[in-house]
């Protein structure tokens, strides 16, 4: 394909979703041994002072934005959700297969609403093992009024890691799959960065998380870049944004690929780890991410601390909804602190969160808990009060959170990431009040 390199032949560190602990595979039948909510103190305190300064991000370099090669052509969303050549997803009401993996793998917490599972490549079932679902976002996040979504469809998009094995060139790679709710179809989606002599590079660095406000996706990224790719704060943990009305499609296909959507900016963290990242579109002031690092309590055979796990809220700088650019210094910042109840009710091992009306919801895996109910942890805390609903009858392996928004309320849009155990669904978020 000429000068559009996509496959960078390095290697990379990846960053594990989830240190395995020595566990087993969990059943829903297992995972109610423990899933009544209980009420306790929330192990977590409020950051002030240099504590929250010290989580100030500064503004990357701004990459390049639009290929340079006559081969790509501006395309839209709708484009991209639409079409013949997507790949058909199954659902618990039309195969049996996704609704045994609903059953045993989704939520057991009941008000489960729409929900799907991927198809056998994706889950792992044909050769392909080596892309992982990490992050999460909605259409029924984004859409607002000052800057609307660049679609009327139902669109669900995820992001996928590439982590086996780990010392492949594509190792901590990126790749989004694009679903179209209304029809249950999908397309693969690259997301790059455009290099001054107009080559195309991979985006690295886990893509733990994904959010998306108006037309702009964000991505969480981690500093797990091969050396050499020269890209904008390759080294650094970063908010990368990307424009849903700047997706390309190339006349045939690039090292597989016929769709990419350039990174258009990014905001770097000097100190905080971006391993998941959500929308919080009803918090006092602005619209903001909440953003947050992964402190696993089992790491390389060993048990680890269980406080230290440190969310940030960062509010758009636009009095507009919609508008990318963020205010440099959280707005509120929140570390993690030892259980004083159970040790199973700490905050730690976090897969994803949502802030929503004061309360912010935390999914986890189960760390150092390897009982099979706690690879199904999920917390609500009431910010205000300090008080927490902990929870085990969420996703099995959960990862990132989305909320769609509707009324006071709106569905909370969860994945899970186990090979053979991958489903996508939504609950009701009145199931998860305390």
């Amino acid at each position: 394909m000429g000068k559009m390199l996509i496959a960078l032949a390095m290697t990379a560190t990846v960053m594990s979703t989830a240190p395995a602990a020595p566990t087993t595979a969990a059943p829903a039948s297992a995972a109610t041994e423990a899933a009544a909510a209980a009420q306790v103190v929330a192990p977590l305190k409020r950051l002030n002072g240099d504590a929250l300064t010290g989580l100030s991000l500064t503004v990357g370099a701004e990459p390049y934005t639009q290929p340079m090669e006559d081969a790509f052509a501006l395309t839209t969303l709708d484009q991209v959700l639409s079409g013949d050549d997507r790949t058909q997803l199954p659902t618990p009401a039309d195969d049996p297969a996704c609704a045994s993996r609903m059953q045993s793998f989704g939520p057991t917490t009941g008000g489960v609403g729409r929900a799907f599972c991927w198809d056998a490549k994706l889950q792992g079932l044909t050769g392909e093992t080596a892309w992982v679902p990490q992050g999460l976002a909605t259409s029924g996040e984004a859409r607002n009024d000052a800057a609307p979504v660049p679609t009327s469809k139902d669109a669900l998009i995820t992001s996928w890691s590439w982590q086996n094995p780990p010392t492949h060139s594509l190792a901590n790679s990126v790749r989004l799959s694009v679903v179209n709710l209304n029809d249950m179809r999908y397309r693969t989606v690259l997301p790059v960065w455009v290099r001054p002599d107009g080559t195309l590079s991979r985006i690295y660095g886990h893509g733990g998380g994904l959010a998306w406000s108006g037309p702009y996706l964000f991505m969480a990224t981690t500093p797990g870049w091969p050396d050499g790719t020269g890209a904008p704060s390759a080294k650094r943990s970063a908010i990368r944004v990307f424009d849903t009305r700047r997706i390309y499609r190339h006349q045939t296909k690039l090292d597989d690929y016929q769709y990419v959507m350039p990174e258009v900016a990014n905001f770097v963290s000097p100190d905080l780890h971006f391993d998941y990242i959500s929308l919080d579109r009803t918090s006092t002031g602005r619209q903001a991410l909440v953003v947050g690092d992964y402190r696993a309590t089992w790491l390389n055979g060993q048990p680890q601390p269980l406080n230290g796990t440190r969310i940030a809220r960062y509010a758009f700088r636009s009095a507009e909804t919609g508008d990318y650019r963020l205010g440099l210094t959280p707005t509120a910042a929140w570390e993690s602190t030892t259980p004083t109840t159970a040790e199973t009710h700490a905050i730690s091992d976090v897969q994803g969160v949502q802030l929503h009306d004061g309360r912010l919801y935390v999914n986890m895996s189960a760390g150092k808990f390897v009982n099979v109910p706690y690879s199904r942890r999920f917390a609500s805390v009431d910010l205000a009060s300090m008080t927490m609903t902990a929870r085990t009858d969420w996703g099995y392996r959960p990862e990132d959170l989305s909320l769609w928004y509707s009324g006071t309320g709106g569905e909370l849009w969860g994945l899970t990431e186990g090979e053979d155990q991958r489903v996508v669904y939504s609950v009701a978020l009145d199931n998860l009040a305390p």
